[in-house]
């Protein structure tokens, strides 16, 4: 228990130095002032418009739509390739529905998050507001 406590001492010291040596920079004068001025603006939010949120959810679901039409006629079923890796001397082959199909994939996920973003989370917010 004695060692914890010089431990604890020596903590104390190295804070108290650390502080004595590195004096802390004052505010400007007026920076009371500026907050004081600022308390009733809205703060700046980084979220998606709903406008832009909305129309890129519609291009989502539109690109979605498309994608899965071809799929569901065949188009990419006979797109198989390979790929050439020399340095390994060896061959990929790469499936055409593969591909989209995680394209797919991936835009059902992009159009869950725009959902949530652009349409669900202000729904709830403005839900909890009242």
């Amino acid at each position: 228990m004695h060692r914890d406590d010089s431990n604890d001492d020596k903590a104390l010291r190295m804070v108290d130095e650390t502080l004595r040596k590195n004096k802390l920079e004052s505010p400007s004068s007026n920076f009371t002032h500026r907050v004081m001025m600022n308390l009733h603006s809205m703060p700046v939010t980084s979220s998606l418009s709903p406008k832009n949120g909305v129309l890129l959810l519609c291009g989502t679901i539109l690109a979605l739509t498309i994608l899965t039409a071809l799929l569901g006629g065949g188009m990419f079923d006979s797109v198989i390739k390979t790929i050439d890796v020399p340095q390994v001397k060896t061959t990929i082959p790469v499936n055409g529905k593969w591909i989209v199909n995680g394209l797919v994939l991936l835009n059902i996920v992009l159009a869950f998050i725009l959902l949530d973003r652009t349409i669900l989370k202000p729904l709830f917010n403005r839900r909890a507001m009242n």
